[in-house]
C-alpha cells in the first residue's frame, strides 16, 4: 500500500487572525512578526510559566497574575526565554485592555502580541491551531466514520470490488476506477484512463488486482483513506470465494454456542483445524462484515463471521489493528477452558469501541468510566437527579458555582489546594462550598463512597446533556 505521509503545516500568527474567525486584533503600535509559527496552545496565569513551555506556543492569559510592571517583566522574560510565538490577552476578565507595561516589554523583546475580546473563548484558538496541525488526520477520521460503515455493509451484501467502488463513491462524492493488471483480462470492468484524465487522478496500487484510481473534483482524498478502500476492494474480491465465506459463518456459529454455554470450548479443538488452541487464546470482537479485511490482515488468525458481529481468536494479545480503521473489542489472553468469557468480554469491548471509535482493550474495561458507559442512562439518573439538579438549580438561581467547583475537586483528584490554584481560590473558601454541597445534597464530597456517588452524578449529567 502507499506509504506516503503528508505533514501539515504549523499555522502561523497571521493565519490564526485572518482565519480563525472575527474577534481577534493587533493592538495598535509599530509592526509586530505576525509570521512566527505556532507550535501549540498555553493557556496559563503563572508570571513564569516557562518550564511549561517547549518553543513556539502562543501563550494565553487574561492577565491575572500580571498586576505590575515587574510582575509583567518576569512574564515577558520567561516566554523570551522559552521562545514562544507570542501571547494572545484576553481582555474582560483581568484587565479591560492590555496593560500598557506588558505592551512595552513585548514590544522591546519583539514578542507579537493579540487581543481577544471576551467573546474568543481561549479554547477557540486551540481548537484552530490542532485543527490546523492535524487537518489531514482529522479529515481522514471523518471520512473514515461515513464510509467505514457502508463499505462494511457492502462485503455483507457480497458486492463485486466494482459496487464496493461504486458506494465509496457516492459517499465522498467522487468516482473510482480499477485498472486491471498489465497484461490481464476481464480484472476490471471499468474503463481505462485517457491521457487528459491523468492530471487529475489519484492511484493507488491493490495487489493482485491492479491500481484503484481516485477521479473527482475538489480536495484529493488522502493517501490513508485510498489505502483503506483498496483493502476493502481486497476484501470484496476475497469474498467471491464462498468456501472461505462459508467457512468464517461455521466458526462464528461455533463460537456463539460457546458465549452462550451450549458448547464446551474443549470441542472447540475437536471441530476445528486451528493450530492456536494449544496456548493462551486472545478474542477480539469487530463490526459484522469485516471477516474478509481480517483473513487478509491476519492470515494466522481464526476467524468467524456472526449476524451482529465478526469474532477472531489470536494467539495471545493483538497489538497492531489501528490500520484498519475500524473499532474493535479486545480480551485479554486466557487459555481454551475460559474462550467463552473471553469473547464475552471482547463483546463488551466492542460496544465500548464502537461509542468511542478506535480500539478498547481489557485494560480499559476496568474503569468507573467503562462500567458507566455500560449502563443505561435511567438507571443513573437517580444520582443525577439527587446530588447534581440541587447544585445546579442553586447556582442558576443565586449565581454560585457549586457545580464548577465540584468539578474542579474531581479533577484535581480531591486536593483542597490544587482545587483552590485550579479556581483562583483560598483554600477555605474550596471548603466552604464543599462543605455547602454537602448541606444542600446530604452528601459529603470529602468522603470516598459520596465523592464516587458525586462523579457518577456528574458524569450522567453530561451524559444527559
Amino acid at each position: 500500500m502507499s506509504e506516503v505521509r503528508v505533514e501539515s503545516a504549523a499555522p502561523t500568527l497571521r493565519d490564526l487572525l485572518e482565519t480563525a474567525g472575527p474577534g481577534l486584533s493587533v493592538p495598535e503600535g509599530g509592526p509586530q512578526d505576525l509570521d512566527r509559527a505556532i507550535s501549540w496552545v498555553h493557556t496559563t496565569e503563572m508570571r513564569d510559566p516557562s518550564r511549561y513551555l517547549l518553543g513556539g506556543e502562543l501563550v494565553c492569559t487574561v492577565g491575572i497574575s500580571l498586576q505590575t510592571g515587574n510582575d509583567c517583566a518576569v512574564f515577558v522574560d520567561a516566554l523570551t526565554r522559552a521562545g514562544a510565538a507570542g501571547v494572545c490577552f484576553g481582555v474582560g476578565d483581568g484587565h479591560d485592555a492590555v496593560p500598557s507595561a506588558l505592551m512595552a516589554l513585548c514590544r522591546t523583546q519583539g514578542l507579537p502580541v493579540l487581543v481577544a475580546p471576551p467573546s474568543v473563548p481561549f479554547s477557540q484558538i486551540s481548537r484552530f491551531v490542532a485543527d490546523f496541525r492535524l487537518g489531514s488526520e482529522i479529515a481522514v477520521a471523518r471520512a473514515t466514520n461515513a464510509l467505514a460503515p457502508e463499505l462494511l455493509a457492502s462485503l455483507r451484501r457480497h458486492d463485486s470490488p466494482r459496487q464496493l467502488l461504486d458506494s465509496a463513491g457516492q459517499v465522498l462524492g467522487c468516482y473510482f476506477l480499477l485498472e486491471p493488471l498489465a497484461g490481464a483480462c476481464g480484472a476490471s470492468s471499468a474503463p481505462s484512463l485517457s491521457g487528459g484524465a491523468d492530471d487529475d487522478a489519484v492511484t493507488v496500487p491493490v495487489p493482485g488486482l491492479g491500481t484503484l484510481v481516485w477521479v473527482g473534483r475538489g480536495d484529493r482524498p488522502e493517501p490513508a483513506l485510498l489505502d483503506l478502500i483498496a483493502r476493502f476492494v481486497r476484501a470484496a474480491q476475497g469474498e467471491r470465494d464462498i468456501e472461505a465465506a462459508l467457512a468464517r459463518e461455521r466458526v462464528g456459529q461455533l463460537l456463539s454456542l460457546v458465549e452462550r454455554r451450549m458448547l464446551l470450548p474443549d470441542a472447540l479443538g475437536q471441530l476445528l483445524q486451528w493450530p492456536g488452541f494449544g496456548g493462551e487464546i486472545a478474542c477480539s470482537a469487530w463490526p459484522a462484515g469485516a471477516g474478509a479485511l481480517l483473513s487478509m490482515a491476519f492470515p494466522d488468525a481464526l476467524i468467524g463471521d456472526a449476524p451482529d458481529l465478526c469474532l477472531m481468536l489470536t494467539v495471545g494479545a493483538l497489538e497492531a489493528t489501528e490500520d484498519l480503521a475500524l473499532p474493535s473489542g479486545h480480551s485479554a489472553p486466557v487459555p481454551l477452558t475460559d474462550i467463552g468469557s473471553a469473547i464475552a468480554q471482547a463483546r463488551i469491548a466492542l460496544t465500548l469501541a464502537e461509542q468511542r471509535g478506535g480500539r478498547v482493550g481489557p485494560d480499559q474495561l476496568s474503569t468507573l468510566e467503562s462500567l458507566l458507559e455500560q449502563l443505561p442512562l435511567g438507571q443513573l439518573a437517580p444520582f443525577k437527579q439527587l446530588l447534581i439538579d440541587p447544585l445546579a438549580e442553586m447556582d442558576n438561581q443565586r449565581g454560585t458555582q457549586h457545580v464548577r467547583t465540584l468539578r474542579a475537586f474531581l479533577s484535581c483528584n480531591g486536593s483542597l489546594s490544587d482545587t483552590a490554584k485550579e479556581l483562583f481560590l483560598h483554600t477555605n473558601t474550596v471548603r466552604h462550598r464543599l462543605s455547602r454541597i454537602q448541606e444542600i445534597t446530604g452528601r459529603d464530597p470529602l468522603q470516598h463512597n459520596d465523592l464516587t456517588a458525586f462523579v457518577i452524578g456528574l458524569w450522567a449529567a453530561e451524559r444527559g446533556e
